[in-house]
């Protein structure tokens, strides 16, 4: 099992069955999220609303299964990637290192040997002594942005040591797969403890949240230790809308800014108020509030009728005698955007693209057929009878000219505690992969030897964790700069397999 686990292809298929599953979530409405595309997909898909609900796919990411495959991705993240310690350098196979030996002319020549493996090398002599090289030498690599490490030295006979630039790529993968795990953390601490609710309000109304609190919960008192205001009541929740503000592009429908100025109550207790907009929400102790969507239902505060040149103004469910006449006239219903489903009235959407009224006529205990009138198209009308069919009517000599429509506020409530967590995570695993692409590692080894009346030779090796061509102009103009340094007036040799000689 253990084998399994650690399997570089387990882990990839874990991956995509997470991001497969995350994709059926975005495209499949979300109860806590689109409850009336929810509840309208339900409705229109009976059978597959059974084998989804089964397996609680109409709120995926709090089911327990898809929790499971988050944990199981954790678990083997850990398990194939980070169980090494010290890290694996990732993607790089670092060279070997040199080794210490107690025959110094043995260890020399296996010294030069393991140079001659490495991807660059260089020799070249040097008019300084031994130990006047060596510090030169060092000290030319540190200002370069080396580190160095000192492998053995033995006075004014023979060194060795090794400089590395960016060691911080080695740990560039483990550090990114240390980001997964937390992102994955958190992401379970959120599908544990957090939810997402969506609250339509109507204009100057209420509703209350179907979420409640337990401020003995875990995460609510970690939030109490580090922040000292946990959301901690036991009453419910309602949300106000005291006003809605929309605008619309000129000479269209279309919202060009939405917003509602949004109180959160819990009995007496005022816990917030702002006006939010999209991608302004209220924030009360760690819950958002999120201007979502809005809409118009079937409330209105009243209608206008034209009658030639009169007008009359008709409040929702208020009869209202005509002038000059026996009638009485009632407007009851309103559809935002009219359609016809199956010959009855119904509404494509909740937005106000074709909004239509219905209207009741009576004289005295008598009542006509109901009429619908629509805004949009003044000549067009229809009569509903008994069973709700709607048959085409001729034009009255009415026209409906207005509507005050009474909307809605679709606010999204969010609790996340798992947020900062992912963010830490994120954070994490960026600082990783810019550690493993942009700061490659370089590693360069530097053997030096007396010849003897005060000059030493030089002989250098280098590797990067890039091809070698990208290192090639780096990798001489350092060895150029270090003869340079250590005064060194005989031509050098700058090898590459295959061996090429450079002046």
């Amino acid at each position: 099992m253990t084998r399994i686990l650690r399997s570089i292809r387990f882990n990839i298929f874990l991956g995509s069955l997470i991001a497969f599953f995350a994709a059926v979530g975005t495209i499949l409405p979300q109860l806590g999220q689109e409850p009336q595309k929810a509840n309208a997909f339900m409705q229109a898909h009976p059978w597959w609303t059974k084998f989804f609900s089964f397996f609680g796919m109409f709120d995926l990411y709090h089911s327990w299964w898809f929790m499971s495959i988050l944990a199981l991705m954790a678990v083997d993240i850990v398990l194939c990637k980070l169980w090494n310690k010290p890290p694996d350098v990732g993607i790089v196979s670092l060279p070997p290192e040199l080794t210490d030996e107690e025959d110094l002319e043995k260890h020399l020549d296996k010294k030069e040997a393991a140079l001659k493996l490495k991807p660059f090398q260089a020799f070249f002599g040097s008019k300084m002594g031994f130990d006047d090289a060596s510090r030169a030498a060092r000290g030319h690599l540190r200002r370069e942005g080396y580190h160095v490490k000192e492998e053995f030295f033995l006075p004014g006979q023979a060194g060795a040591f090794a400089a590395t630039k960016h060691r911080i790529q080695r740990w560039g993968s483990y550090f990114a797969h240390i980001g997964l795990v937390v992102i994955l953390i958190g992401a379970m601490i959120r599908s544990v403890f957090g939810f997402v609710e969506m609250v339509p309000v109507l204009e100057g109304g209420s509703r209350r949240m179907q979420h409640m609190f337990d401020p003995r919960s875990f995460v609510q008192r970690v939030e109490q230790l580090f922040w000292g205001h946990p959301w901690s009541m036991k009453e419910p929740v309602d949300v106000y809308v005291d006003k809605f503000t929309i605008e619309y592009y000129k000479g269209t429908m279309d919202p060009k800014l939405f917003a509602s100025n949004a109180r959160v109550m819990t009995g007496d207790q005022l816990l917030g108020q702002k006006i939010i907009r999209v991608n302004h929400p209220l924030d009360v102790h760690g819950v958002r509030f999120y201007q979502a969507s809005w809409g118009a239902g079937g409330m209105f505060r009243s209608v206008t009728l034209k009658l030639g040149k009169e007008t009359l103004k008709l409040p929702q469910r208020v009869p209202v005698k005509i002038p000059g006449t026996p009638f009485t006239v009632e407007a009851d219903m309103m559809l935002p955007n009219f359609t016809i489903t199956d010959g009855q009235a119904d509404t494509a959407s909740l937005d106000l693209k074709n909004p239509a009224v219905r209207l009741m006529f009576s004289v005295g205990p008598h009542q006509t057929s109901p009429l619908w009138l629509l805004k949009n198209y003044s000549d067009l009308c229809f009569t509903e009878d008994a069973n709700g069919q709607l048959t085409h009517a001729p034009s009255p000599p009415f026209q409906l000219a207005g509507i005050d429509p009474i909307l809605f506020s679709g606010i999204q409530v969010a609790y996340d505690p798992g947020f900062p967590i992912v963010v830490l995570g994120a954070i994490m695993w960026l600082l990783g992969m810019i550690a493993l692409f942009y700061m490659h590692r370089r590693r360069i080894w530097v053997l030096l030897e007396s010849s003897g009346s005060g000059t030493c030779r030089v002989n250098l090796g280098a590797w990067s964790s890039r091809g070698v061509r990208e290192y090639e102009a780096e990798f001489r103009g350092l060895a150029k700069s270090l003869r340079a340094e250590l005064k060194s007036e005989d031509n050098f040799q700058l090898t590459e397999n295959p061996i090429v000689e450079v002046s």
